[in-house]
């Protein structure tokens, strides 16, 4: 077994601080059950007009079919008629699901429910380009499949990575699995292309970047994993060079992923991630609250692990930090980071999974949306998007129609908006993306408007 080595580091990214830096659960992280199953006390013939799957005879209980994603509104139907009923929760050995000796210490995989998410997906035969410094070789471990890798910077097709970042990145997505050897990927099925877009010291051009979303999608990517982006001081949010490209992802349906940035502001996300079609990923620590160096703000979608190195929450004898295996100067072996570009590659994994079980584009967009576990205040907020990202919440997600496009819509306050889309607050009509903070609302303290900012 590897030494699992502690190192702290930044990556700069066109000339700003961004990358990676060093780094109890909440109570409720949706727990696993059978969709499409409701549990009922009662006996067969008490439930005339429904679907009857089993029936237990000496626990007096049925269980009966349920619409997917309809399973709550079963459950109150036979309650309104004087019945216990809940859904069909599913217990399970506590055994770790992978065989690698390191996957004790990724509890970030833990807080996305990575070992259930397993039973459905593991991201088969999605390729998923992580643009970033490249990829290194592996003494031991390593990434199980690559596809059409490319640099860009030195333009041939041997992104070797000098720096680290970019294979820490793509460990989180596919790192090699049950080989008894090391660490885990989440998505270990599916397959990176390294697309070499920043040089060995962490920084690159627009144009780089641009070429590579290019080489990505083109090349069968349906998943891109960007971790960079420019400090959010600068308050970019479009670009004639990279949005042409970005657009070019969307409109082939292929998911960009982007982190948020490092740089603690709580006005704004970093460019790209703020671009609208781009998933802009903020970072959680072990605890699933905001990592205090993660951004917010406009812009922000979602939030996965980043890890917090400066502390041990779960008392495992080491930082809490995204473990992955990389090569730092030289030397290979399991590294401790925390950083929102710890966080994306969590969400690029999940959308491989999802991508893998037949969600679509939008599907696999509004799945990991309004599923995720929600931290912050009610529905969406600048600080956590729509809330923690689950991977096997997601993959049992059932759109309110199950046209695998509309997402199911909570509408609290009756303002005509979704809870899970768009309405930072379903309880206040009087705060939608519809809504304007100008006039006599300028000064009332709320987020009218939903854009992140309050009165602005």
């Amino acid at each position: 077994m590897k030494k699992v080595f502690d190192k702290s580091c930044h990556v700069v990214v066109f000339g700003a601080v961004l990358g990676f830096h060093f780094s109890a659960h909440a109570s409720e992280l949706g727990a696993p059950f059978r969709a499409g199953e409701v549990v009922v006390a009662a006996l067969p013939e008490e439930l005339s007009g429904e679907t009857l799957i089993r029936h237990y005879p000496n626990a007096g209980l049925s269980v009966i079919r349920a619409d997917k994603g309809k399973e709550l509104d079963k459950i109150k139907q036979q309650q309104s008629k004087g019945r216990k009923a809940g859904k069909n929760f599913v217990a399970e050995h506590f055994v770790h699901s992978t065989n690698d000796p390191l996957a004790s210490y990724q509890w970030h995989f833990d807080n996305v429910q990575a070992d259930t998410a397993w039973t459905i997906s593991a991201g088969a035969n999605v390729i998923v380009a992580v643009l970033d410094t490249g990829l290194a070789e592996s003494n031991d471990d390593g990434i199980g499949c690559t596809d059409a890798p490319r640099d860009i910077v030195n333009n041939d097709g041997l992104p070797l990575d000098g720096n680290g970042h970019g294979t820490h990145v793509a460990g989180t997505i596919a790192q090699r699995t049950n080989n008894s050897i090391g660490v885990s990927g989440l998505a270990y099925e599916s397959c990176i292309m390294p697309v070499k877009v920043l040089n060995d010291s962490g920084s690159g051009s627009f144009a780089d970047i641009a070429e590579g979303i290019y080489w990505a999608v083109n090349n069968g990517a349906k998943v891109i994993n960007m971790s960079l982006g420019v400090n959010a001081r600068y308050g970019i949010t479009n670009d004639s060079v990279m949005d042409p490209a970005l657009d070019y992802a969307a409109t082939n349906e292929v998911v960009v992923v982007a982190a948020a940035g490092n740089d603690g502001s709580r006005k704004n996300v970093s460019y790209p991630a703020i671009y609208p079609s781009v998933i802009a990923v903020g970072a959680t620590d072990y605890n699933n609250g905001l990592a205090s160096y993660s951004n917010r703000g406009q812009g922000l979608d979602i939030v996965a692990p980043g890890g917090d190195t400066r502390v041990d929450a779960n008392n495992d004898g080491y930082a809490d930090g995204v473990l992955q295996e990389t090569t730092i100067d030289n030397v290979t072996g399991y590294y401790f980071f925390q950083g929102t570009s710890m966080a994306a590659p969590h969400v690029s994994a999940i959308a491989a999974m999802l991508f893998a079980s037949g969600k679509t584009y939008q599907g696999v967009i509004e799945a990991m949306q309004a599923s995720a576990l929600d931290l912050g205040s009610r529905g969406y907020d600048s600080s956590f998007g729509h809330g923690l990202v689950q991977a096997y919440s997601a993959l049992q997600w059932v759109p309110g129609n199950d046209d695998g496009v509309n997402p199911i819509c909570t509408d609290i306050d009756g303002d005509g908006y979704c809870l899970e889309v768009d309405d930072c607050d379903d309880e206040n009509a009087q705060v939608n993306p519809s809504r304007n903070e100008k006039g006599p609302r300028r000064n009332d303290g709320l987020d009218n408007n939903c854009n992140g900012i309050i009165d602005g």
